[in-house]
């Protein structure tokens, strides 16, 4: 896709006739518009002038930054040179087969290294926090056996520690050495061996790597200072680089340092040279300026304004759609964004720079295709303007539909110039659209399910009926055995026909047929004296419990079909927790409204009756699916694909709402939504307890 960049300004203008100017005219009052333009033309070279001496001062610091640019990496490259011995010292410990064969080659592979490279000072092991090895040893018997982590210098016990626990390359220093004079500790743990030591240690001079660095000294004309990562300095001019000077990272191990920098004699004197030559110049471009700019300001203004205030409408029509604009400049390969579409696709303004894949890198991996051949149409003359909707995954991994209205413009000769258009945020039409083909599909199929179920009762109103007038048959030829056999079959018969009918009264539940009686419940009430029932429903091994709003208004529904409700969710619950497990009914109330409006619910005001299970959850395919007559994923003889059908004709036909909530793993959350108020004004009346958030 086209490049957008990180702001957008789409502005409608107009033709503006200028104002007539005045005639000029000669007056005794001359002198004051001369006095204005001096006072303008003075006050334009003040500006300047420390404007200028600014950017003096900022291109002094940049010759500056390139005189120490050499020394900074001559520093860290001394430093790193010397700390990669450490990898070299951690591989001889390692590759040592037994603790005699490392005492006994120590001191010839210390002493070789010492040799080799200016600047170390002595290898060190390291064993539970004492020194038990080090080289060389003149000087340095003293600290054989030494506890570091004792060490009354707090910073060095601190790093042993890290180094030990961390496992990764630990830098002490600088820090006055026991031998005498500055130096770095550079610690790092070994592999694990019993009987080996735990840490290797090289112990470096620091002022032999700053001399290697080749650090100049004040006779060149610059002060440099080598300052540790808590900005203290430890080496360079002694008298200091005093206020503001510039500074360079030096990358060492564990912690940089800075290189900080001035001229010996101050910035001041860098710039006063150029600045003196400057301003007479500058004082005189500044002073015609000025007096054009008393001409030509006023208009200036005015047109500015005219334009901003464009903008500000364009602006504010766009947000009352709640539309963004982008523009792609096709020559640049660059995207402009507004805040609006920025938004849209969750990205803040400052996070774009123009770049087309950030908006590809949004766009859903199932749409992009599509997309990109899209542009590419419209790109390669195919077509000109273009309406069409996807997918935008957020950060926050949901998925956004978006609607992109946009139109090719080219230039004189026929070439892609730019592309314009605007978006808009689709999820909510598109929600509503699919709700919408989803109840049309359940009501087309809980119509069928209706007449049939109508007829199929009819005829198991026959069944049963004549299926008892054989069992009075079968009875009447007593304990012949041949009667008690066809009583029994005729038993079985009946209790296939009962099982038969309640299965119909559920399909006339789900097809809105079966009459209703709905009387005014206290929800929270009426799910407190089911508990018992519900508790027994779950089984042994799973835990019931129940957070039931007191106070909440009472709402219209039809108090068997309640019991049914909650009946198929509670088995539903249990058959989705084979490992036992908790399920959580909750009753409270909502006022969805704007921005307050909780996770699903619907806008309006409604009392919640909510059951959560900690079960295997749904993918989002079954999600789709779950409250399809007949649709189950249970084995077959262990479900009738009824349960949430009868679910949501029941609350549909109350007036209410319900919404599911699963994530695999982790569970499945039901919310039924049943209005506060029903069938009569009686019970308009305050919600009671709301909260805002489900």
């Amino acid at each position: 896709m086209p490049d957008v960049s990180a702001r957008m300004s789409l502005v409608a203008t107009s033709p503006i006739d200028p104002p007539a100017e005045p005639r000029a005219r000669v007056t005794g009052q001359a002198w004051r518009a001369a006095l204005i333009a001096a006072g303008v033309a003075l006050l334009l070279a003040i500006v300047f002038d420390q404007w200028y001496q600014r950017e003096l001062e900022n291109r002094a610091r940049a010759r500056v930054r390139v005189v120490m640019a050499p020394y900074a990496s001559a520093l860290q490259a001394a430093v790193q040179r010397r700390v990669a011995l450490l990898a070299g010292l951690r591989s001889f410990a390692d590759s040592r087969r037994s603790r005699r064969e490392l005492d006994d080659e120590f001191p010839l592979f210390a002493q070789g290294i010492l040799l080799g490279t200016d600047g170390v000072r002595a290898l060190q092991f390291v064993e539970n926090g004492r020194i038990v090895m080090t080289w060389p040893l003149d000087g340095n018997e003293s600290v054989l056996g030494y506890d570091l982590i004792s060490d009354p210098r707090p910073v060095l016990g601190a790093d042993v520690r890290r180094a030990m626990e961390t496992g990764g390359m630990i830098v002490t220093g600088p820090v006055q050495l026991v031998q005498g004079g500055n130096g770095l500790l550079v610690r790092q743990r070994i592999a694990p061996r019993a009987g080996f030591p735990d840490l290797a240690a090289i112990i470096l001079d620091l002022p032999t790597i700053v001399s290697e660095a080749g650090v100049p000294t004040p006779s060149s004309g610059l002060r440099l200072e080598i300052r540790d990562s808590d900005s203290r300095a430890f080496a360079g001019d002694a008298a200091g680089v005093g206020e503001s000077p510039e500074s360079m990272v030096v990358a060492v191990p564990d912690g940089d340092w800075s290189l900080v920098g001035a001229p010996t004699d101050g910035w001041a004197s860098m710039v006063r040279a150029p600045l003196a030559g400057e301003r007479v110049t500058a004082a005189a471009l500044i002073l015609a300026a000025g007096l054009l700019g008393l001409v030509l300001g006023g208009r200036q203004e005015r047109l500015a304004r005219e334009v901003e205030e464009s903008g500000t409408r364009l602006d504010l029509a766009l947000r009352a759609g709640r539309m963004g604009a982008w523009e792609f400049d096709v020559p640049t390969n660059r995207i402009i964004w507004s805040e609006a579409a920025a938004a849209i696709f969750g990205y803040e303004p400052r996070e774009l720079d123009g770049d087309p894949s950030q908006f590809f890198a949004r766009v859903h991996s199932d749409d992009r295709r599509a997309l990109r051949r899209l542009v590419d149409e419209m790109l390669s003359g195919t077509r000109r303007e273009y309406v069409t909707e996807f997918r935008v995954l957020l950060p926050d991994e949901s998925i956004r539909w978006v609607l992109a209205i946009g139109e090719l413009e080219r230039d004189a000769s026929g070439r892609p110039k730019r592309m314009l258009g605007v978006i808009s945020d689709a999820s909510e039409r598109r929600e509503i659209e699919e709700r919408l083909r989803h109840s049309q599909r359940l009501e087309a199929v809980g119509t069928l399910a209706g007449g049939v179920a109508h007829d199929f009762n009819n005829l198991l109103t026959a069944i049963i009926g004549f299926t008892e007038l054989a069992q009075d048959r079968a009875t009447e030829l007593g304990q012949h055995p041949a009667g008690e056999a066809i009583h029994a079959d005729l038993h079985q018969v009946l209790m296939t026909a009962d099982r038969a009918a309640n299965l119909t009264g559920q399909l006339l539940a789900f097809s809105r047929r079966k009459v209703s009686e709905p009387t005014r419940i206290d929800l929270s009430e009426a799910v407190r004296e089911l508990e018992p029932m519900l508790r027994r429903l779950l089984g042994d091994g799973n835990e019931f419990s129940s957070e039931l709003t007191p106070g909440l208004t009472a709402v219209w529904v039809d108090s068997g079909q309640l019991t049914q409700v909650l009946v198929n969710l509670i088995v539903n619950a249990r058959d989705a927790m084979p490992d036992c497990g908790m399920v959580t009914v909750r009753t409270y109330g909502v006022r969805a409204s704007g921005s307050s409006r909780p996770l699903d619910a619907p806008t309006g005001e409604w009392i919640c009756l909510e059951v959560a299970d900690s079960g295997i959850g749904m993918a989002a395919e079954l999600q789709a699916r779950i409250f399809e007559p007949y649709f189950t994923t249970k084995e077959v003889g262990r479900g009738t694909g009824l349960g949430l059908a009868v679910v949501y004709g029941v609350v549909e036909n109350a007036g209410g709402q319900v919404t599911v909530n699963s994530v695999l793993g982790e569970g499945t959350v039901f919310r039924i939504y049943l209005p506060h108020r029903r069938m009569t004004d009686e019970y308009a009346t305050p919600l009671g307890a709301v909260s805002a958030s489900a």
